[in-house]
């Protein structure tokens, strides 16, 4: 899998990659954990990642002095892949900057594997056609064991914040765009790429088993990678693509008011509301292309009450998370005017949003998955 990261890697991710290899190399560490890759996130100061981590008060000096003053003397914070039997080297050339002696090939930690196969999932839950340093931001970001974490926690940086922060900046950015993928696309064509690649790499596997003369007990199917692929994966795009999609509205809206000035909350409430229903459609269009006209394997369509269900759910986060911005945006003033008491209670219902999120992010996962796994495979 980490081949195809690299296949699919922006110059921007990889120049992070290879900062990372020569932050490891300088603090005379031999494989590169997760708080080099935050040293080297904060390098470019054009990056979204480091424009998202300024607003933690991260730049570059400031954590790279946090990560040597932790983690100097202790090389040996993550778990080393390249100690376990399916050994991994980086596959870049060395950085010109070397210790006094290196003796073995620079290899990546565990989690740090992690966090670069997590941002390979983002780039397609976003329908990027290349991996970059936000989406690898945000992949560090879903390790609570990476040492980069230690690092946020200790220089005093909100995840849940800087979660935000990040969506809100790469609505910025993508606002700018001419055109950009409808959820249904980015769904199937991130859906699509998972299915080819993981049904390679069976191919592979088979192949080996052949020429090795030693056969494997078993291998899954393409109908099976298929079913798989779709219950593991479809939820967190229609998660990721509706959370976004309310970000990038919402920037669109401001942007908007800035051209032809303050638009009427009527107006503003109708679009809003619009936006909802096409999004619930294009989530409804995705589903049947995947059940009929992408693979034609599944033994039945979804019915309406199916629909509605999914629908609801989708309806449920597209305006919890209109809430969350426009609390985001009044806490964002509260805390320029230092007005404190105000803060404390916009805190305390920001909390109650993120629960009732992370609820409804339970609630999508088991509906997408049922809808699913009540659904067998068969040929075509």
């Amino acid at each position: 899998m980490i081949d195809t990261v690299f296949e699919r890697a922006g110059e921007s991710l990889l120049s992070v990659v290879q900062h990372a290899m020569a932050e490891c190399l300088n603090m005379g560490h031999s494989y590169v954990c997760t708080q080099h890759l935050l040293v080297a996130l904060t390098a470019d100061p054009d990056s979204l990642a480091a424009h998202a981590l300024e607003t933690m008060k991260m730049d570059e000096e400031s954590v790279r002095n946090e990560v040597e003053r932790q983690f100097k003397d202790n090389p040996e914070s993550e778990l080393l892949y390249s100690d376990r039997p399916d050994v991994l080297e980086s596959g870049f050339p060395k950085p010109a900057v070397q210790p006094q002696s290196v003796d073995q090939p620079i290899g990546f930690s565990d989690l740090t594997v992690q966090a670069l196969t997590r941002a390979f999932d983002y780039s397609l839950f976003f329908g990027e056609t290349d991996i970059e340093p936000v989406h690898l931001l945000l992949g560090i970001l879903d390790l609570s064991d990476a040492t980069a974490i230690k690092v946020f926690e200790d220089m005093g940086a909100n995840l849940t914040f800087l979660r935000r922060e990040i969506l809100i900046i790469m609505a910025v950015n993508a606002s700018l765009e001419p055109e950009l993928p409808t959820l249904r696309d980015a769904t199937v064509s991130g859906m699509r790429e998972l299915i080819d690649r993981l049904y390679g790499d069976v191919r592979a596997l088979s192949q080996l088993a052949v020429r090795s003369r030693l056969p494997l007990s078993y291998l899954p199917s393409r109908l099976e990678i298929v079913h798989r692929v779709c219950v593991a994966y479809f939820a967190d795009f229609l998660w990721t693509q509706v959370s976004f999609k309310r970000y990038l509205l919402d920037e669109t809206l401001d942007v908007l008011s800035e051209r032809v000035g303050s638009l009427d909350q009527k107006v503003t409430a109708s679009i809003v509301s619009q936006g909802a229903q096409n999004l619930r459609e294009e989530v409804r269009t995705a589903f049947e292309y995947m059940l009929s006209n992408e693979y034609r394997l599944f033994d039945k369509m979804m019915d309406e009450a199916e629909y509605d269900e999914i629908g609801t759910v989708i309806e449920e986060l597209w305006w919890t998370q209109g809430e969350e911005i426009a609390l985001h945006e009044l806490f964002i003033e509260a805390l320029d005017d230092h007005r404190r008491q105000q803060m404390l209670g916009l805190q305390k219902q920001r909390i109650e949003i993120s629960e009732r999120l992370a609820r409804i992010k339970v609630r999508l996962d088991e509906t997408v998955r049922e809808c699913f796994e009540k659904r067998s495979v068969s040929p075509a």
